[in-house]
C-alpha cells in the first residue's frame, strides 16, 4: 500500500477529474481583459466533449493511483 498522503492527493485529483468531466462548461471558461473590457469566453462542442473525456481519464488514473497495487503502473 503506498503512503496515505498520497492515496489522498490521488483522491483529490480523482475528484477534481470527476467535477471536471461532470461541469466542463464551468471548469473550461475562460475570463479576458481587453482594451474594451472584460469578455466571457465560451468553449465549443469539441473542448467540452474533450475535457469530459479527459476528466475521465484522470479520475480513473487517479483511481488506480490511489487502491491500485503500486507495481500496477510499472
Amino acid at each position: 500500500m503506498p503512503p496515505a498522503i498520497f492515496q489522498l492527493m490521488a483522491l483529490l485529483i480523482a475528484v477534481l477529474g470527476l467535477v471536471t468531466a461532470a461541469f466542463p462548461r464551468q471548469m473550461g471558461r475562460w475570463r479576458m481583459r481587453g482594451s474594451v473590457g472584460t469578455a466571457q469566453i465560451e468553449p465549443g462542442k469539441a473542448r467540452l466533449l474533450v475535457t469530459r473525456v479527459m476528466g475521465i481519464v484522470v479520475a480513473g488514473l487517479a483511481l488506480v493511483m490511489a487502491f491500485g497495487d503500486p507495481t500496477m503502473l510499472l
